[in-house]
């Protein structure tokens, strides 16, 4: 029926009165869900997650009534993507934290404007399809050319939990690594301050109190011609702090290019293979270990 002359027609969407106030959708979505950026929102709508009224919503701005009733659906549950193709291996997820095995040659993160690919764009591309609210957070680091478990958080409370563990020491981080020659000690801690110098490198400083407190143990598991598996566990997170005091006790990592043998046919050979926190959602005590093949072939007895 076409709207009599006199009487312009209106979209119902449009109609106001007294008993029923009109709002904008993004409002009544920031209300549901007040950590989650208008972006994520956005995406939400774009991938048909919201309805109004059991209707999918059309628009972030679209108007609603004060008494419509906004759900969000579940996320779709995509088919699983090889890790290859997401370029690291997912070893656990879930609402709060994303652990992963990092692999050897892939930056971890660096400053805007880097062209090269880092796992933390590889993580942020993976959880912006998968879980749009997912806010992620870089915890710690691992050296391009090592690999081995790192945790991302999801959101900001397990952010802030994550940091603190890392700042207090309670996070555990033990790490293998295959060595040239065999420590004269089958084990051992290693203390020094380290500084690092212009060209970035990193040395024990010499006097010492003018560096950063560096705290590793190290452990030989097994031998064999000329070389060592070690387990070594930081008590401390300094820059390249495993390569430089192995290096500096006469035993370097393999595959060192820089504290070690200059030229070297093998990848470095240090890998974090185990991991352990206190689960920012369920304060629970979780550990995550990974193993590496490369690094106990390297190693005949």
């Amino acid at each position: 029926m076409k709207p009599s002359k006199g009487r312009p027609h209106r979209p119902a969407t449009k109609m106001t009165d007294q008993s029923a106030p009109e709002l904008l959708l993004v409002h009544r979505l920031q209300s549901l869900l007040p950590l989650a950026s208008v972006s994520t929102l956005k995406k939400m709508v774009d991938v048909r997650r919201v309805r109004i009224n059991g209707r999918v919503a059309s628009k972030l701005k679209q108007v609603i009534r004060v008494e419509d009733v906004v759900e969000i659906g579940a996320k779709a549950t995509p088919a699983k993507t090889p890790a290859h193709a997401l370029g690291f291996a997912i070893v656990h997820e879930d609402a709060d934290v994303l652990v992963v095995n990092k692999p050897p040659h892939l930056l971890t993160s660096t400053v805007a404007g880097e062209r090269r690919p880092t796992l933390l764009a590889k993580v942020e591309a993976y959880l912006a399809e998968q879980d749009a609210t997912a806010r992620v957070g870089l915890i710690h680091r691992l050296d391009r050319d090592a690999s081995g478990l790192l945790v991302f958080s999801k959101n900001e409370a397990a952010f802030a939990s994550l940091k603190q563990q890392l700042f207090d020491r309670t996070m555990g981080r033990v790490y293998t690594a295959v060595v040239e020659g065999i420590p004269r000690q089958p084990q051992g801690r290693v203390q020094s301050e380290l500084v690092e110098l212009p060209d970035g490198t990193v040395r024990t400083a010499t006097p010492p109190r003018r560096g950063e407190k560096a705290d590793t143990h190290y452990e030989v598991v097994t031998k064999g011609k000329g070389r060592a598996l070690l387990k070594v566990t930081l008590h401390t997170g300094r820059k390249h702090q495993i390569r430089v005091h192995l290096s500096e006790l006469g035993t370097p990592i393999i595959g060192d290019r820089l504290y070690g043998k200059r030229v070297s046919e093998e990848r470095l050979m240090l890998c974090a293979t185990e991991l352990s926190f206190d689960h920012p959602g369920s304060k629970q005590r979780v550990t995550f270990t990974v193993k590496e093949p490369a690094l106990l072939r390297a190693v005949k007895p």
